[in-house]
């Protein structure tokens, strides 16, 4: 594991400490950094799949299109 030293703002490390519960700087960093990277890597996946082309045909099963805003499936 890596040592590294950071500067960080009190006030948005504690805000991010209760809003997850977390309870050191170390543990917080940890939890950002592995839902930045899941974030990521969801992202580029639905890119990928959205790329597939006669993915309807392929799967033989209809294909529908993701909403951009998922507020508007309501």
């Amino acid at each position: 594991m890596a040592v590294t030293s950071v500067d960080l703002d009190p006030a948005l490390i504690e805000r991010a400490r209760v809003l997850t519960g977390e309870r050191s700087n170390r543990s917080v960093i940890d939890l950002a950094l592995r839902r930045l990277i899941a974030s990521k890597q969801k992202g580029e996946m639905i890119d990928q799949i959205a790329e597939l082309h006669d993915l309807e045909e392929e799967l033989n099963s209809p294909v529908v299109a993701p909403i951009a805003d998922p507020r508007q499936a309501r």
